[in-house]
């Protein structure tokens, strides 16, 4: 039986996931298919439109709309400036690296002994320090934020478990400051729905990156967000970013989530070529690109 919040939250979720697939089977994901088409798309389709979010109560959300110079207003969720583990230590929690299914993620992104990955927004370090393990001493891990006080967390618990291979860098909101061309892999782990202008720095990001090397996206969404996303863009040619936000206080169910749908087309957008899907655990995704060869 079950004996935590999270435990709980999770057996919850899954029940109602087997409970919709047995009366739905027509909506259950196939986790290799890729959601859209990844050619032909033109630059002007790419003036993202925030959508009005509101709880199941009908009570409006607040969200942050930021206008940048292209002209375009995104919708990002609120950023998280907190503890650096996260609230009641979530970022940390138990049975997260299975909830991930990191071993297959690593696959999926190709990160081996001696790979150069990035961890974008990494917040305490929690996966830093797993790809630390994954890449060995000949790798490197460059572990990216831009809170001061995240970077020096990540620097003291990596110093503390003499991981020699991990560096620290301090970036902005639209440049990570990444070396050029020098990496085989980049992650971000549940903060691109906080990205203020996703374009502009999935494109610094991709200047950052080896030709033929992937990007991983970890996320949530739910069939009903990226039905919706689909449907907005088959309609009007555009890219609306929703970002749903819930605060109900309980760190476990207290989330953002972004369909999967937009997070592609803002990719292909960026200069990416799509690679594949995978459903991971409790709704999370991981999205691979890859950045051209050529």
């Amino acid at each position: 039986m079950p004996d935590t919040k999270r435990e709980i939250h999770e057996a919850r979720a899954a029940s109602k996931r087997r409970k919709t697939m047995k009366q739905n089977p027509s909506k259950k994901r196939r986790s290799t298919r890729l959601l859209l088409a990844t050619g032909g798309l033109a630059a002007s389709a790419f003036s993202l439109i925030s959508w009005a979010h509101t709880k199941t109560t009908g009570a409006p959300v607040e969200t942050q709309n930021t206008k940048i110079e292209d002209g375009t207003s995104r919708q990002t969720a609120t950023v998280w400036t907190g503890e650096p583990t996260g609230p009641g230590g979530a970022f940390e929690g138990e049975g997260r690296e299975q909830q991930l299914r990191l071993p297959k993620v690593f696959d999926a992104l190709k990160i081996q002994k001696g790979s150069a990955v990035a961890d974008i927004g990494a917040g305490g370090g929690w996966l830093t320090m797993k790809l630390s393990s994954r890449v060995g001493k000949t790798g490197t891990v460059y572990a990216e934020e831009i809170l001061k006080k995240y970077t020096d967390y990540i620097s003291a618990r990596a110093k503390k478990a003499k991981a020699t291979n991990v560096k620290t860098i301090l970036g902005t909101t639209t440049d990570p400051k990444l070396p050029a061309n020098a990496l085989d892999a980049v992650i971000i782990l549940n903060a691109y729905h906080e990205f203020e202008a996703p374009i502009a720095l999935l494109q610094k990001i991709k200047s950052g990156m080896k030709p033929g090397a992937r990007l991983g996206f970890i996320e949530r969404d739910t069939d009903e967000l990226r039905r919706e996303a689909r449907d907005a863009y088959k309609k009007t040619g555009q890219i609306k970013r929703r970002v749903t936000e819930s605060r109900d206080k309980n760190p476990y169910t207290d989330d953002h989530r972004l369909a999967a749908e937009i997070i592609e087309r803002e990719a292909l957008a960026a200069g990416f070529k799509a690679v594949s899907l995978l459903q991971l655990r409790d709704y999370h995704y991981l999205l691979v690109v890859e950045k051209p060869a050529k």
